[in-house]
């Protein structure tokens, strides 16, 4: 006879909640991850699913969806009822990668309130997902006492499951941050409507079929082994954890930061939630290129995934002098761009800062080995 195991205590899903994120709070209760608990409740079960986000939440698969509704004693249909492709998006629509996911901290704030476990919403889960309509916060996936982008996880604390920084397992809370709701943060939410009411209304339709051609293309070569086009529309640079893994699917794949760069170029490309007179319009050859056709998914445009967990060879060059970056700082402070955005919100002397290291950097090149400039798309 087969042993059946059954977990004595399991708290239950929330309507709006990822399975994964269920999955994860029922797990912790236990101090285990959830792979402990599926490896404990059924050794010999093998699930099909790809992992992450998707492999999880967009389509778990019977088995695992029965493994669990068994082992909680809880109705197969309200578990079935959590994943995310009976919402009648596309995978393509959906971040791939759940350490990608942003959260909103004062929605998780709220939770500990009412006295209940921090959850995931599944909206968080979309690839358009930048800010929480209920509190006007851009969502966050970096930790705010080490800075880790290294994704949360569910722990035990205070009899709750608490979302928790992987790297220093700080809790994830709103306390301190600037609640100043800025002029980025309605278009950004503006924006996020307007992509959400274009995908939800027909998601193989025409304008959810430009969405993604447009986001596409703004990440296919500019040249054959050249950057993409979206390096063309003068935005700050992205660190590698913004790039996305496929770009071909570079909403899918792509860090916070990434989606966001990506969705501001759809926006200007687009012309949605009339971003070409907030922010401007794109290049010419861009609206050009993107007239032109879905050139981003053909041979000549298609960049191939970039390989995971691969060994790198290591870098040849030195670290700048410490009085050259001192240098730098200090004209940073003393100009006048700097001096003009000190009554401003924390976000727009953050972008102003990144903008001034990054033209300080460009002004004062590291000496390098000789090798041809980047040429004009």
């Amino acid at each position: 006879m087969k042993l059946i195991r059954v977990l004595p205590l399991a708290p239950r899903p929330y309507d709006d909640e990822l399975l994964s994120s269920w999955q994860g709070r029922v797990a912790c209760r236990y101090g285990c991850t959830l792979h402990d608990i599926e490896s404990w409740l059924g050794p010999d079960v093998a699930f099909g699913g790809r992992g992450g986000l998707i492999g999880r939440d967009f389509d778990p698969g019977d088995a695992m969806i029965v493994l669990w509704t068994r082992a909680c004693r809880m109705d197969t249909g309200r578990l079935a009822r959590l994943a995310l492709r009976r919402e009648g998006r596309s995978e393509s629509w959906y971040i791939h990668d759940r350490w990608h996911q942003g959260v909103c901290p004062a929605c998780l704030d709220e939770d500990r309130a009412a006295g209940r476990d921090h959850y995931l919403r599944s909206v968080w889960s979309r690839v358009e997902a930048m800010v929480c309509p209920r509190h006007m916060t851009v969502l966050r996936d970096m930790c705010r006492h080490c800075f880790a982008r290294n994704g949360f996880r569910f722990d035990c604390r205070e009899g709750r499951g608490r979302l928790v920084c992987g790297s220093c397992s700080a809790p994830v809370s709103f306390e301190g941050a600037d609640r100043a709701v800025s002029a980025r943060q309605r278009f950004l939410l503006t924006l996020t409507e307007t992509v959400t009411a274009a995908v939800d209304k027909e998601a193989q339709g025409a304008m959810a079929g430009n969405i993604m051609r447009a986001a596409r293309l703004l990440w296919a070569p500019s040249q054959p082994g050249g950057k993409p086009f979206i390096a063309w529309m003068g935005k700050p640079r992205l660190s590698a954890h913004g790039m996305p893994a496929d770009y071909t699917e570079p909403l899918a794949t792509a860090g916070l930061s990434g989606r966001m760069l990506t969705l501001f170029g759809i926006a200007r490309l687009l012309d949605l939630a009339d971003a070409r007179s907030r922010i401007g319009p794109p290049p010419d050859f861009l609206v050009e290129k993107f007239a032109q056709g879905d050139l981003s998914l053909s041979a000549a445009h298609r960049v191939e995934r970039r390989p995971q967990n691969v060994e790198r060879p290591a870098m040849t060059y030195a670290p700048r002098p410490d009085a050259e970056y001192r240098a730098l700082a200090d004209e940073i402070l003393a100009s006048a761009k700097w001096k003009a955005v000190q009554g401003a919100d924390r976000a727009v002397r953050e972008r102003a800062l990144a903008r001034l290291m990054t033209e300080a950097l460009d002004r004062a090149p590291r000496v390098r080995a000789d090798a041809p400039g980047p040429a004009a798309p």
